[in-house]
């Protein structure tokens, strides 16, 4: 190979990466979600998180849930995310389920305070046999308690109830008061642009893999949980 040839080969140029730390918006306390290794803040920018509910309130009982989000903003080294959704685990759904009652899964499209348009799933479970006509009242009373949540506030604020079970709570006893509950639970709630970005029905698994690990956090380059 002559010298000129040598001259016309281009180097292979590689982009320096940095890390960025990615935290949960303000109704979460802008807690540290963790930190991904990019070339720039720019490309994490779209990017979905989904992150157990524990790692977020550090109760250990939250550990059934998570909760979506997605990367919107940077902050010099920091990205800002927003969220998306929150979801039971197909594991904990089976756990409620037992012989000689009535399973209800309802489905619940609703308007937010700043007009969010949001889907609420969620399931009714009964301590024993009931008939239709129980069934009727339980879901039209659920859709009123659902509505009148949800107008209170925006999205955030909405999710935020949800995820520390006071709306379940609530539901639950004024439900109860029509027919005995032995459980009430949200499985799913997603704002509708992105109701099918959270799976209708997921395998269950043995233990969920920890922030960093291909699951905390989505499409990422590379991601680590921080201490």
């Amino acid at each position: 190979m002559s010298k000129q040839e040598v001259k016309k080969e281009s180097r292979i140029k590689t982009k320096k990466k940095s890390w960025f730390k990615i935290v949960a918006p303000a109704v979460f306390g802008k807690r540290e979600l963790g930190e991904t290794y990019v070339t720039s803040a720019e490309s994490a920018m779209g990017r979905m998180l989904k992150i157990n509910l524990k790692d977020i309130s550090g109760n250990v009982k939250d550990q059934n849930a998570y909760i979506h989000f997605r990367v919107v903003n940077a902050v010099g080294t920091t990205l800002e995310t927003t969220a998306l959704g929150y979801e039971l685990t197909p594991s904990s759904l089976k756990r409620m389920v037992r012989k000689n009652i009535d399973r209800l899964d309802e489905y619940t499209a609703l308007a937010t305070k700043d007009s969010r348009k949001v889907i609420v799933k969620s399931i009714f479970i009964t301590v024993g046999h009931t008939q239709r006509s129980i069934h009727s009242k339980l879901r039209s009373q659920l859709k009123r308690l659902l509505s009148e949540e949800a107008r209170k506030g925006d999205f955030d604020s909405f999710l935020a109830s949800v995820a520390s079970y006071r709306i379940q709570s609530m539901v639950k006893k004024r439900l109860s008061k029509i027919y005995p509950l032995r459980d009430f639970a949200i499985r799913m709630l997603a704002l509708r642009e992105h109701e099918q970005m959270i799976p209708e029905e997921l395998q269950p698994q043995e233990a969920e893999p920890a922030l960093g690990e291909d699951a905390g956090i989505e499409e990422s380059e590379e991601a680590v949980p921080t201490e």
